[in-house]
């Protein structure tokens, strides 16, 4: 009886052993690309460049998108300890969305000032569709108020609450 404790205690230290390496090998990739989107964030927020502000907001857009899906984090284990393991977030030390729909204002804004109205109606339409999360609602707000002065008929106005 007391050897089967001893196996079981250590696979139980192996498995945590092996989930804390993925874990450290998960955070030095993360931190990388974190750090490109915050640059991409830092320059849509330092460049006056409409092409530039574009490229950023399309940048911080498309990792905003992006998701770890379930299938890619695999873990060795045996079917009866898989179910105590849970799939790792993948998590930023910010909001990407939030960060991709700021430099997507900035853009529309910068469009519309250079005359592009085109490109601001596309930036502005990307800050929308964060729309049904509220805790974008500033953004998509001011985007809605953006879009009604350059095209007063693209914003439909309503009383009523979702």
């Amino acid at each position: 009886m007391k050897n089967l404790r001893v196996i079981v205690v250590s696979l139980l230290v192996s498995a945590a052993g092996l989930q804390t390496g993925q874990t450290v090998q998960a955070a030095s990739i993360d931190n990388g690309s974190f750090m490109s989107l915050w640059n991409s964030y830092s320059h849509c927020q330092t460049t006056t460049d409409v092409n530039q502000l574009r490229e950023d907001a399309l940048t911080l857009t498309n990792a905003a998108n992006h998701s770890l899906t379930q299938e890619s984090f695999v873990l060795p284990l045996p079917g009866k300890l898989e179910q105590f393991v849970a799939t790792p977030a993948a998590r930023f030390a910010v909001d990407v969305t939030a960060m991709a729909a700021a430099c997507s204002l900035r853009a529309g804004f910068a469009a519309v000032e250079a005359g592009k109205l085109d490109l601001a109606k596309e930036l502005l339409q990307t800050v929308l569709s964060y729309q049904p999360q509220s805790e974008y609602a500033y953004y998509a707000l001011q985007a809605k108020a953006l879009l009604s002065e350059i095209e007063p008929s693209a914003i439909e106005v309503t009383l009523n609450r979702p």
